[in-house]
């Protein structure tokens, strides 16, 4: 699990182990400051560099299907796009009317780029430095302001549009450098698993306050959850179909939050090879998002 924010990892090091995965804040320093953003560009560059070193390297690259990330040109391009704002998840209506969001619905740095969809600014590049630097000029996330915006699973034509354009695609899976995903994060309901907080339920890493400011009732998190989870059933077999992989069918990984795999540096070793035989549970499970959808 690799990151260098201040520019690309070294391909060398990084073509020594058996599965590089780079996360979206790698080259953060060259990507927020671009006119608009490149992260998932500078992605496919860093994997089709680390796999010329090693061609038998397993490169993975960081997706979110939670998280709509406009700094991934993808996202940004649909984001900018009217015909699919039934994609995204927006503001409740009164609270935005009246002022009383927890987190701003408007650009940081200077307020007159506002988004009529729920976004929180963690984990997101600003002019003052936030979570990486953007030009004086403004941070350029295309006509919204940047943000984490949220993918609405609950509109039955997102997940086609997910495995075409994020899945599917020469910047992931369908490039010979590219052979997985790390697909991050997940959506939790109270009403399915008492108790779930990633700081709360909904969607995890993403402000405390999202329920109310989006307005969405427990039942609304639950469709959400039972919905994302049947999309993420969708993209990892559109993945394994592919013949590629993604961290979130690794056991323990199942969450598809990055944890620990609780192995000793004595046992480490023996536990992965034995999972990459071609008959190991690993291989054949069922850990699928839509399985947990069910049992649901």
């Amino acid at each position: 699990m690799q990151c260098n924010s201040s520019g690309y990892s070294n391909y060398e090091r990084g073509s020594e182990f058996g599965i590089i995965s780079y996360d979206w804040s790698n080259t953060k320093a060259i990507w927020a400051m671009a006119q608009p953003m490149t992260c998932e560009e500078n992605l496919q560059t860093q994997a089709e560099k680390t796999k010329a070193e090693n061609p038998d390297a397993h490169v993975f690259v960081y997706r979110n299907i939670v998280k709509a990330l406009p700094w991934y040109s993808s996202v940004r391009k649909i984001l900018d796009d009217p015909a699919y704002s039934g994609f995204f998840l927006q503001w409740n209506e009164t609270a935005l009317a009246n002022g009383d969001l927890h987190v701003p619905n408007c650009a940081a740095e200077d307020g007159t780029k506002c988004s009529p969809f729920y976004h929180d600014q963690l984990q997101t590049p600003e002019v003052d430095g936030g979570d990486g630097q953007c030009p004086e000029t403004g941070c350029d996330c295309g006509l919204h302001p940047c943000g984490e915006y949220l993918f609405d699973h609950r509109n039955s034509s997102l997940a086609q549009w997910i495995i075409d354009e994020m899945i599917l695609t020469d910047s992931s899976i369908l490039n010979e450098a590219i052979d997985g995903m790390f697909m991050d994060d997940f959506w939790c309901s109270d009403l399915l698993t008492p108790g779930c907080n990633d700081p709360v339920q909904g969607a995890t890493e993403i402000d405390a306050n999202q329920q109310v400011d989006m307005g969405l009732s427990d039942e609304d998190i639950k469709d959400l959850t039972i919905a994302w989870e049947h999309t993420m059933g969708l993209v990892q077999q559109t993945i394994l179909d592919n013949g590629s992989y993604t961290w979130s069918l690794m056991q323990n990984e199942g969450n598809a939050n990055a944890s620990p795999f609780l192995l000793t540096q004595d046992s480490c070793a023996g536990t992965l090879r034995e999972a990459c035989k071609k008959d190991s549970d690993w291989q054949v499970s069922d850990r699928s998002g839509a399985e947990r959808s069910e049992e649901n």
